[in-house]
């Protein structure tokens, strides 16, 4: 922390203030417009775009931009502070997943049209060149603290992602890969029946019955495709899957007057899904079991693997434009509870409420134990309209619970709830944040009861 403080002052030192007062009278009326510059040039690059290119992120963004530019130059932050405020930046642009060395590329185009500027402007030639050196060697300075902040994040978000892959890989694989299949089956059941034996069902009418809409879809799509990433089987999977809905079913259906053509079609949905059946084995089987992770009392996801599935999931709700929710849960006078049952009845409260939660959400749904008396349910799928419903479900069953210390029903619980829906802004912790805010709503209000962050 010292070396890029020092790094700082020795700048400022061999800077007069006469020209860093002249280098914020050009920046400060102009920095809206540097704004502009430094995203277009960001969002050049698709790999910037795919996470920045919201109407929401781009509004909000432009303008810290300019007051970052401003922040910058104007003199007013002490050092510590300003080089903490890089840091920060580019700990948000590794949680985004926007590339440092894209942030660096779209700096030097800032850096041009400041030179530009200031060229055009009244300077001397003397104060012209240390105007110059000073915005190069600022803007340098703060793309190096970004860019230590962003590397160190960078890493700890890689470690979590492993280990979030290796927690679930130390579930019973045997068991999930049954689970799995039952699902598979299940689907597979119910579209031969909407396309083939009830004759009068929605089919007739144009309605598909989707994967995605199937519990086994939930998985494949927001499980299987971050346990198992890079696995050859789940492109495999996914392909028979758009072969059977693209292009059988309507055969199928079309078919429905003609036995032998349908059971020939059925035939090949049958063959689809064996094939589906015999990859999801392949690839359980090629993965080993290995314990680690898991909550020790609820055996639930940890906070650990929090920010490796909201990036996850913030991915595929802008790849498949769909919406998302997190659910912060705390349990209701907990000290008292441990008070009065106990540390290890208390315990079992926590793994009858997990148990409560896990019950209640789907398969593609996500349950972590966040704290003593926290959790977090990411709720997949699931539009602003259906999110507090869910939210006052749960509260409601958890509450009606007796709950089961020492063999016998005693007093019931209740529960507090923040609910925050996705909104687009590609940073995870903002969505938490808000969550959080709710719950802190929720308890100030008389707690047993859910508040939704606006």
């Amino acid at each position: 922390m010292r070396e890029p403080q020092q790094a700082w002052h020795d700048t400022l030192s061999e800077t007069p203030e006469q020209v860093r007062r002249q280098v914020f009278d050009r920046i400060d009326p102009a920095a809206e417009a540097h704004a502009d510059e430094f995203y277009t040039a960001l969002l050049a690059h698709s790999e910037a775009s795919k996470v920045l290119d919201h109407e929401l992120v781009n509004r909000r963004l432009r303008a810290s931009m300019a007051q970052w530019l401003r922040g910058l130059f104007s003199g007013e932050m002490s050092v510590g502070d300003i080089v903490a405020r890089q840091q920060h930046i580019g700990e948000v642009h590794a949680r985004i997943g926007v590339p440092i060395d894209l942030v660096a590329a779209a700096a030097r185009v800032l850096k041009r049209a400041i030179t530009r500027e200031l060229c055009d402007g009244d300077l001397a030639r003397d104060q012209l060149a240390l105007a110059i050196q000073y915005v190069h060697e600022l803007i340098d300075l703060a793309i190096d603290a970004m860019n230590t902040a962003y590397t160190s994040n960078a890493h700890r978000m890689a470690r979590s992602d492993e280990a979030y892959r290796l927690f679930f890989l130390s579930q019973d694989m045997k068991a999930e890969r049954e689970r799995q299949k039952s699902q598979l089956l299940e689907w597979a059941h119910q579209i031969l029946v909407r396309y083939y034996w009830d004759v009068q069902a929605d089919a007739s009418h144009g309605v598909v019955v989707g994967l995605g809409s199937s519990q086994f879809g939930l998985w494949l799509d927001h499980k299987a495709s971050m346990l198992f990433e890079g696995a050859p089987e789940i492109g495999r999977i996914q392909r028979s899957v758009a072969h059977i809905e693209t292009d059988l079913l309507p055969r199928l259906k079309d078919a429905r007057g003609s036995h032998d053509e349908a059971r020939a079609v059925i035939g090949r949905i049958n063959q689809q899904v064996d094939e589906i059946k015999a990859l999801l084995g392949s690839m359980f089987d090629r993965f080993i079991e290995a314990e680690d992770g898991r909550d020790n009392v609820t055996r639930l996801l940890n906070r650990r693997y929090v920010a490796s599935v909201m990036r996850h999931e913030i991915a595929v709700s802008q790849r498949q434009d769909t919406g998302f929710a997190v659910l912060t849960i705390d349990i209701d006078h907990f000290a008292r509870i441990v008070q009065t049952l106990g540390l290890e009845s208390s315990d079992v409260v926590l793994s009858q409420v997990a148990e409560a939660l896990l019950d209640s959400v789907r398969a593609g749904d996500f349950v972590f134990r966040i704290g003593d008396d926290q959790f977090l349910v990411l709720l997949v799928e699931v539009t602003p309209d259906a999110v507090m419903a869910v939210a006052d479900g749960l509260r409601q069953r958890i509450g009606s619970t007796p709950l089961r210390v020492g063999g016998q029903a005693s007093t019931t619980i209740t529960v507090s709830i923040g609910v925050a829906m996705f909104d687009g802004h590609p940073d995870y912790q903002r969505l938490l944040d808000r969550a959080d805010e709710a719950l802190r709503q929720a308890k100030a209000g008389g707690r047993d009861r859910c508040v939704q962050a606006v």
